[in-house]
């Protein structure tokens, strides 16, 4: 399986903000990843701007495929992995 990295806001739970969202949707899924959080500031943020052209989070790297917005990877963790 690629590495899969999940990019997140600084929130200190997972039911706050969309990037729980995402996180949560990649637990029920059994995926094992790699949580980075990101600066607050969004200026802090270049490495999210070279992955996405944009500076917001959740963004998820599984592999070569890139995905930003929760809603989006909710999507793409159920067609990849399912829900269990």
């Amino acid at each position: 399986m690629p590495k899969t990295v999940l990019f997140r806001c600084p929130a200190p739970t997972d039911r706050l903000c969309p990037c729980g969202r995402a996180a949560r949707s990649l637990k029920q899924a059994g995926v094992e990843f790699e949580t980075r959080r990101v600066p607050v500031r969004k200026s802090r943020r270049p490495e999210i701007l070279e992955l996405t052209g944009q500076k917001r989070v959740p963004v998820l790297v599984y592999g070569d495929d890139v995905v930003h917005d929760s809603k989006r990877i909710v999507e793409f963790v159920e067609r990849e992995f399912g829900t269990r």
